[in-house]
């Protein structure tokens, strides 16, 4: 793998691009205060779906599964925030270390 595709990798391997037919999905690689923002963070992804659900609740779309799946995403998103709180209050937040969930 050449320089230029390694910068699109995140430290664990995954890919920091996903690309598909219809999607085009940049995430951030490298900490924003050393890097800058280059890409977008799991919980603008999960942002977008919730805002996408929400227009279909508030018109004729709405349903139970839709209301099941905002709990979901709601619960997703409650979880990056733990984590990042985590990582704050532990000293490792914009750092490639493991830190303790409990």
């Amino acid at each position: 793998m050449g320089e230029n595709m390694e910068k699109f990798r995140h430290l664990d391997g995954s890919e920091a691009l996903v690309e598909t037919e219809f999607i085009r999905i940049v995430f951030q690689h490298g900490a924003p205060d050393k890097v800058g923002i280059n890409g977008c963070r799991l919980e603008d992804v999960i942002d977008i779906v919730v805002n996408k659900l929400l227009d279909f609740q508030g018109r004729d779309l709405a349903c139970e599964e839709n209301a099941t799946a905002l709990y979901h995403l709601d619960m997703a998103r409650e979880a990056l925030q733990l984590r990042r709180r985590r990582r704050e209050m532990q000293g490792l937040l914009g750092r490639q270390e493991k830190h303790r969930s409990s």
